[in-house]
């Protein structure tokens, strides 16, 4: 067997400015993030970067690092978002051989595959309504909820899957409140699941579910419960179908979602959802190798599917992967025992933040490991010089 990179090698390419941006950057999708980058520009002409960024499906950061190159060597015009110079035009005809400026993607689903016809928008303001009334986002869990929208969209994806009507549901983690919008959307649509559980560990998080069961009158099953220990046993092998928005990390969504198969019935075929970022190529293929570890087939992959409210470093977006056991299924786990290897970003890629206190000047350190792990915590406590609540982030400039 050839290895993909050592064979016999095509005529080789000249290298061009685009490996140069990409060298320039360590952008992690190479060459072709670039030109993925120009391409979208040349379509879509002159866009913000936030927008931009979820085209792409780039971190924010990331993205803006290959912006200021792209500026640097006239590429781009300088502005507040992101348009293409006479240069870059050039360089999209002439390197990338690009002429059409249509864009291909649906105008109606925006690529997801999914359209909320008007008889849902009840559905999805009565989701507004619940999120807009959650708790504070605690991100050394990885929270970031997604939109109303997007909660709907994820649970009519379900239904299309025929993981909705008369299935045990099992959910494992919610703090985008999909068990609502599977109620919701089931109750609109004459589509009720058979069993709803949800095993979330924020106590204001199991609060404002329960809430919501009680208000709309549907039943949910809301278990307090850290996945990193062992699913309770009246769980096992219970369920039709599991889904799941993990820590945005290769052992958090290992650990979660090998829970879900603890808690599936022992059957080829049966669905699973998985939302997890978009990814750089390479960090894909970690996560699909795991989920083929586990024995399930992905079935179908929905880029930038989700939209979230927070985020923002990633670009607001993430996919949606449709997953099916098959007989090889088995959970990575063991049944019996806790999870001890770290799986919430701030653990794995602990990220420390400097905050001056406008009152006295003090700086405080503010990540995992530190006495206060989120800002918030830290102006709930108050500065430790002089108890001032109010604090300025102090930026530093990183190399790309």
């Amino acid at each position: 067997m050839t290895d993909f990179h050592d064979g016999p090698q095509a005529t080789p390419r000249t290298r061009d400015l685009l490996d140069d941006v990409a060298e320039a950057t360590d952008l992690r999708e190479g060459r072709e993030g670039v030109a993925l980058v120009l391409r979208t520009a040349f379509r879509a002409g002159a866009l913000p970067l936030r927008d931009l960024a979820k085209l792409v499906r780039m971190p924010l950061p990331v993205l803006g690092a290959v912006r200021r190159e792209l500026e640097t060597r006239g590429l781009l015009d300088r502005g507040q978002g992101v348009e293409l110079s006479e240069a870059g035009l050039a360089v999209c005809r002439d390197t990338l051989g690009l002429s059409a400026r249509h864009d291909p993607r649906c105008s109606c689903c925006a690529g997801r595959g999914i359209v909320l016809d008007a008889a849902l928008e009840s559905v999805v303001a009565a989701m507004a309504a619940h999120i807009a009334d959650g708790p504070p986002v605690d991100v050394t869990l990885d929270q970031a909820p997604c939109t109303p929208e997007t909660s709907v969209l994820r649970a009519m994806a379900m239904h299309e899957a025929g993981a909705l009507e008369g299935r045990d549901i099992l959910i494992l983690g919610d703090d985008d409140s999909l068990s609502v919008a599977l109620s919701l959307l089931g109750r609109a649509i004459g589509a009720k699941p058979k069993r709803l559980t949800v095993l979330e560990l924020d106590p204001a998080r199991i609060r404002q579910l329960q809430d919501a069961g009680e208000r709309h009158g549907y039943p949910v099953e809301i278990v307090p419960h850290d996945l990193r220990e062992p699913l309770p046993p009246e769980l096992h092998r219970r369920f039709d179908t599991f889904q799941t928005d993990p820590p945005y990390t290769v052992d958090g969504m290992s650990l979660f979602v090998s829970r879900g198969l603890e808690g599936l019935r022992r059957e080829p075929g049966l669905p699973g959802f998985l939302s997890f970022g978009d990814l750089a190529p390479d960090d894909m293929l970690d996560i699909q190798a795991r989920l083929t570890d586990m024995g399930l087939v992905a079935t179908r992959i929905r880029p930038s599917f989700n939209t979230y409210a927070g985020a923002s470093i990633l670009g607001s977006v993430g996919q949606l992967i449709e997953l099916r056991t098959t007989k090889r299924t088995r959970a990575l786990t063991e049944a019996d025992a806790s999870f001890t290897a770290p799986i919430y970003t701030g653990e794995v890629r602990p990220r420390e933040r400097r905050y001056r206190c406008k009152a006295c000047g003090t700086i405080v350190l503010v990540g995992a490991g530190e006495a206060f792990a989120t800002v918030e915590a830290l102006k709930e406590k108050g500065c430790p010089a002089c108890g001032g609540t109010t604090f300025q982030r102090q930026h530093v400039k990183t190399a790309y």
